[in-house]
């Protein structure tokens, strides 16, 4: 038996949007894009004109790319990329090479987060979420790509990082020690926290509704395994609402005012539904994201009605239901009234069967 009593246990996930990865209570999150870096020279020319204060790892980082040769610069930093490609379309990793270096920025970050509580990352077990449009093959081919490419020390395998800090020029190298490695669909990881605190380890089948920025994702659990036949990932999000707001107000000015979507998607979290206009005034969209919240809510429910009813036919029932992602605060209450009314259940019943995050 392998001696894991020093591995820590980290999660991981290449989101639309953005990349998610944690240890513990600690977690980075950086946007799903990577790019072709400058030249040396040109670099040298950015960072001697380059104003901005933040010299953060997060906001200037490149990874190297042992298979390209080059450094790539990750997230925030591709704002200077002449080319940048998204680790993500429509739910669907583009690139293995470019997934791989995700994963490498992610425990360089992470790493960086834990050096500061005095707990470097030296010795991980890695659990990964990928969309379940993929397949198992995706699954188990994006796993074998990941294990050619590690190095070895004696019988230990090791993820190499050697990071840039573009603006500040320093280069750093790790090494961390993977003990093991496992890959899941997205949104698996939340039917695993309820069976492990809410459902006490008894096994009750489950559907998961993951509401994310350009992406929402159904995952029927049905005893104790996700239902690939029906679970997918559908390409609309959060993005899909803030757009159409957006589109909504351009269209109301008479063409003469537009918002920006990430002005939109910014208030949200902090239930700020003002936007300011220049030459105009502040526009309350509440109205707006309410409407289209209940678009969306009805879009949504018309797949899970349609799961249900398949499952049904086959002689299976869903016993709770669980909204989560970075749109389930939008769309939770009214998911919920929706599964409650296709049900008829009573408040109490919806409160007990439909999870809040």
């Amino acid at each position: 038996m392998m001696d894991l009593s020093k591995c820590v246990a980290i999660g991981g996930e290449l989101g639309t949007s953005a990349s998610k990865f944690c240890c513990d209570e600690t977690i980075v999150l950086f946007s799903s894009v990577i790019g072709d870096a400058l030249s040396e020279r040109m670099e040298k020319s950015w960072r001697m004109m380059n104003r901005s204060s933040d010299n953060r790892w997060i906001k200037n980082l490149a990874i190297f790319d042992e298979n390209r040769g080059a450094w790539r610069y990750v997230g925030a930093m591709t704002r200077s990329s002449e080319k940048t490609n998204w680790f993500t379309h429509k739910g669907l990793i583009q690139n293995y090479d470019d997934a791989f270096l995700s994963i490498k920025a992610g425990l360089f970050l992470l790493n960086l987060e834990m050096e500061k509580k005095g707990r470097p990352l030296e010795e991980v077990g890695f659990g990964f979420g990928i969309t379940v449009r993929h397949g198992e093959n995706v699954l188990e081919n994006f796993l074998s790509y990941m294990k050619e490419h590690l190095s070895a020390e004696g019988e230990k395998k090791l993820i190499v990082i050697k990071a840039k800090n573009v603006a500040t020029g320093e280069v750093r190298e790790i090494s961390v020690q993977l003990d093991f490695s496992v890959m899941q669909y997205q949104a698996y990881g939340a039917y695993m926290a309820l069976l492990f605190s809410k459902f006490k380890m008894d096994v009750y089948n489950t559907y998961v509704i993951d509401v994310g920025h350009g992406t929402w994702i159904k995952l029927p659990i049905i005893d104790n395994e996700a239902d690939i036949n029906l679970a997918d990932s559908i390409t609309e999000g959060i993005y899909t609402i803030t757009k159409n707001i957006s589109e909504t107000i351009f269209e109301s000015s008479q063409q003469k005012f537009k918002i920006p979507e990430q002005r939109i998607m910014q208030r949200l979290p902090l239930r700020d539904f003002k936007i300011e206009i220049p030459g105009v005034g502040v526009y309350d969209f509440s109205r707006l994201l309410a409407r289209e919240s209940q678009y969306m809510g009805d879009r949504i429910m018309d797949y899970v009605a349609q799961d249900i009813t398949a499952l049904s036919q086959k002689g299976q029932t869903i016993e709770y239901f669980t909204i989560i992602g970075g749109g389930a605060h939008l769309l939770y209450d009214t998911l919920k009234t929706k599964i409650g009314a296709f049900f008829g259940w009573p408040e109490n019943i919806m409160d007990e069967r439909v999870i809040h995050p």
